[in-house]
C-alpha cells in the first residue's frame, strides 16, 4: 500500500511539473509570433495615447529648449534615427539641430519593433537636458549592437538631451 502510495504521490508531482514547465513554453511561444507579426509592420501606437494633434518639430523642440533643462508634457514628431536591436527597448529621434535625442520608455513599460529605423514617429512624455553615465551608455551601445571596440572607447560620461516617453505613435 506504502508503495503505491508513493507511485501515486511521485506520478502526480511529475504530471504537474511537466504541466508547468509547458505553459510559459507556450506563452512564450504566443509572445514570440506577436513579436514578429509587429516586426513585419511597425506601424501603431505603444505605450499610452498620443495626442497627434498637439505634436511639434524637433526643430520646435530644440527652440523651446534653448534656455531651459527640462519640458514636462510634449509632443515631439520627427523620424527615429535608431532603435535598440536588443528589445526595441528605446530609440533616438532624429535632431537636425544637434545630436540626435535619446528616447527611453517609461519604466519599460512598452517597447517598439526593432525595423521602425527610418519611420515618422511622435513620442509623448517628459524631455531633460542630463548626463549619462558611462556604464548606461555602454550599455546602450551593446543594445545598439556596436563593435566590443567601440564600448570599450566610451570612458566618459555624456551631457544629452533624454526623453522620458510615456507613449509613441509610429507611422
Amino acid at each position: 500500500m506504502k508503495r503505491v502510495f508513493i507511485l501515486f504521490v511521485s506520478s502526480t508531482l511529475a504530471l504537474y511539473s511537466c504541466q508547468s514547465e509547458t505553459k510559459p513554453k507556450e506563452e512564450a511561444a504566443t509572445e514570440e509570433v506577436a513579436q514578429e507579426e509587429t516586426m513585419e509592420s511597425p506601424e501603431g501606437s505603444y505605450g499610452a495615447n498620443v495626442n497627434v494633434e498637439e505634436a511639434i518639430t524637433v526643430e520646435e523642440l530644440n527652440s523651446r529648449l534653448a534656455d531651459k533643462n527640462e519640458i514636462k508634457d510634449v509632443v515631439v514628431k520627427g523620424e527615429l534615427s535608431e532603435v535598440c536591436q536588443k528589445m526595441g527597448c528605446w530609440v533616438r529621434l532624429k535632431n537636425e539641430g544637434g545630436e540626435d535625442i535619446f528616447v527611453k520608455f517609461r519604466d519599460h513599460e512598452f517597447f517598439v519593433p526593432k525595423n521602425a529605423t527610418g519611420r515618422e514617429a511622435i513620442i509623448a512624455g517628459n524631455i531633460t537636458r542630463d548626463v549619462t553615465p558611462v556604464d548606461e551608455l555602454k550599455h546602450y551601445a551593446e543594445d545598439a549592437g556596436e563593435s566590443q571596440e567601440t564600448i570599450d572607447a566610451i570612458t566618459e560620461p555624456k551631457e544629452e538631451l533624454q526623453f522620458d516617453a510615456a507613449g509613441i505613435v509610429i507611422q
